[in-house]
């Protein structure tokens, strides 16, 4: 069969194909239309209360109606086209608009001549079945079709198959047309799970469990269905507002989740001031409530997995957007650094472009830096690299010299961030005023002291105490195995500093030989840490039972019994000993104004995979920002690490 097909030319190889797909989308579109039609009408959902398992015979005819529409616009829309139809991911959105004019078209012949009165949920679930249905089935036919082609000796131009080489066609776009279609995709996302979430409130409030009416009528009330549609219309607007469809806006940190928590209460609050103040319509109160708790988290949910599929396929693809630093320096070696651990972020970094003067003012500035070009090329280095993002060091320039960045690349389509030289401060303390005309950042005061310092000490020895009572039986088999497996005492006590530099002694499970300390010096040759740290991966001092409980973390259980002495916190910087803290610069001694912790941002971070700079840098940024939200974060991100023994030794 397919050898006959080979045989046959160009021309009636395409009819073969168009016939055939024409086929497919007989079947889909009319199994479309009587999906929608089936829970529409005879689901518990939609029912009506009188149920009859006939099919209308109106419904019948229109379904011919709407098949026929819909291959004659499938058509002219190019559908059908052996050359066309697989040329790029707009074949998904042609199939879409050609499903909606067809429906149109049927809902329009039926108003026109007989003023038929279509069921507009009925039509909804159409509109979503017969796109579902045609994309997946000619997804799949055109699969079929590549691997027919592919024994064709003259095959015509490669076609563009399935959702995965459809993107790697995306990566190719413009950076304006791919922020276009993410925001679409975007929208059809928040419309999807609005309806879901709006309807299926409804569902719970009236038709199921204890909120359920007396008397139910499966139909649905046509308040209720009107200001559905005003819901949506309201909340895609605010979100726009809130710039939750600009791609340069929505990145981790940047108070994200927040925004859309606050776009969908503040929709909320207007549907129920529009329903009193012009139809005086009451919304029932639990609605309300299911509606907040289920649209929230759908919409979070659903973005997150959005974003997490995004950077995926960005990683996978390798079309992570190119982004270059402005300014040669230690503000944008500490960037370019910060990226390369989070590639995850979808940043990767090219290289730097400076000045001329600068880049020739240091000799090591070459071997140190990859530099791109100088400053006053800079269109042509983002043309050559097609450079999709530029980050400016804004520390290592004058006021008038960032402008003259700003405006050479104000020809072209890159996003443009420029770093304000705070690494330690989150964005979520700083806030962006203007006051007679000069734009000021306001800085949060955040603190250890009043109530938050009240409720830190409470959540430290509530969970402590818990913590140490389950930990008992763990207490009693680590310390069977550290007896067996070595001489000496099962705990480890050793001097360290907390807040203001205060001495104490923390408790550990012993994990090492009695004479470790002895052999330390003989031993700091093959130090893998920087400063004033010791870490050694194969440590020989380090006992077998020592190395699992050192990979899991479990030696460290014990300092619990610090926590409940007050000498500790769960959450905090690593508290240090006294001969590290001798070899402490100014800056590092800071990370000592506060109670030290057992686990802190180094712990869920990369711990022994950090340098010591690295480290100190996390604790500073902690104190800077602390907040309670962030130890109970940390604590939560401690437990996968410690169960994945991320970078422990």
């Amino acid at each position: 069969m397919n050898t006959g097909f080979y045989k046959l030319s160009r021309n009636r190889q395409k009819i073969i194909y168009g016939i055939g797909l024409a086929i497919n989308d007989l079947l889909f579109l009319g199994a479309s239309y009587y999906a929608a039609y089936f829970i529409r009408f005879y689901t518990n959902l939609f029912a009506p209360s009188l149920v009859s398992y006939t099919i209308d015979e109106r419904y019948v005819f229109y379904s011919l109606i709407y098949i026929g529409f819909s291959l004659i616009v499938f058509l002219l829309f190019g559908l059908y086209s052996f050359d066309k139809i697989y040329t790029g991911p707009k074949k998904y959105l042609k199939i879409v608009v050609s499903i909606v004019v067809s429906v149109s078209l049927t809902i329009g012949f039926g108003k026109l001549f007989e003023g038929y009165p279509f069921s507009r949920i009925w039509i909804s679930f159409l509109l979503l079945i017969s796109s579902i249905l045609l994309i997946l089935s000619r997804d799949f036919y055109g699969i079929i079709t590549k691997k027919i082609l592919k024994n064709i000796k003259n095959p015509p131009k490669p076609l563009i198959i399935g959702f995965g080489e459809n993107f790697i066609v995306m990566a190719g776009l413009s950076r304006k047309v791919k922020k276009v279609l993410y925001g679409l995709f975007l929208i059809i996302n928040d419309v999807i799970f609005l309806v879901f979430s709006f309807y299926i409130a409804y569902y719970i409030r009236f038709f199921k469990g204890i909120f359920k009416e007396v008397a139910i009528s499966y139909t649905l009330d046509q308040n209720y269905i009107f200001y559905s549609i005003i819901f949506i219309l309201t909340n895609i607007l605010i979100f726009f507002i809130y710039k939750l469809y600009n791609w340069d806006n929505i990145y981790r940190g940047s108070g994200y989740y927040l925004r859309i928590i606050k776009a969908f209460v503040i929709n909320i609050v207007i549907i129920i001031l529009i329903g009193y103040l012009f139809e005086q319509f009451t919304f029932s109160r639990i609605w309300l409530l299911f509606l907040i708790i289920i649209g929230i988290s759908i919409l979070c949910i659903s973005r997150f997995i959005i974003e997490i599929i995004s950077q995926v396929i960005i990683k996978r693809l390798s079309i992570n957007p190119k982004t270059i630093i402005v300014g040669i320096g230690e503000n944008g070696k500490r960037i370019e650094d910060t990226f390369k651990r989070r590639s995850f972020w979808g940043y990767e970094i090219l290289g730097y472009v400076d000045t001329k003067e600068r880049i020739e003012s240091d000799k090591n500035y070459s071997s140190q830096f990859k530099i791109l070009g100088y400053e006053k090329n800079m269109g042509e280095v983002v043309k050559k690299y097609n450079i999709q993002r530029v980050i400016v060091s804004g520390l290592e320039y004058k006021y008038f010299e960032i402008l003259d960045i700003l405006e050479k690349l104000k020809a072209y389509d890159v996003s443009i961030l420029i770093f304000p030289g705070f690494f330690e401060f989150s964005i979520k303390r700083m806030e962006m005023r203007e006051i007679s005309g000069i734009p000021l950042m306001q800085v949060a005061n955040i603190g250890f002291f009043g109530f938050n310092l009240f409720l830190k000490n409470l959540i430290d020895y509530v969970l402590g105490t818990i913590i140490f009572i389950l930990f008992i039986p763990i207490y009693l088999i680590v310390g069977l195995a550290i007896k067996l497996d070595s001489r000496g005492p099962v705990f480890y006590k050793q001097k360290r500093y907390t807040k203001d530099c205060k001495e104490f002694y923390i408790y550990k499970f012993r994990t090492m030989y009695l004479d470790a300390d002895k052999r330390l010096k003989e031993l700091m040759e093959y130090n893998e840490a920087d400063g004033p740290l010791f870490k050694m991966k194969d440590d020989p001092r380090i006992t077998r039972i020592g190395r699992i409980l050192r990979k899991f973390s479990i030696d460290e259980i014990p300092q619990i019994i610090n926590v409940l002495r007050g000498e500790l916190g769960l959450v905090g910087p690593r508290p240090p000993i006294p001969e590290e803290v001798e070899q402490y610069e100014d800056w590092v001694k800071k990370r000592l104004n506060v109670k030290q912790g057992i686990t802190g941002l180094w712990q869920i971070s990369g711990r022994s995979e950090l340098n010591f700079e690295e480290m100190a840098r996390l604790d500073l940024y902690y104190i800077q920002n602390w907040s309670i939200g962030m130890d109970i974060n940390i604590i939560l991100k401690t437990i996968p690490a410690v169960i994945f023994s991320r970078g422990a030794y």
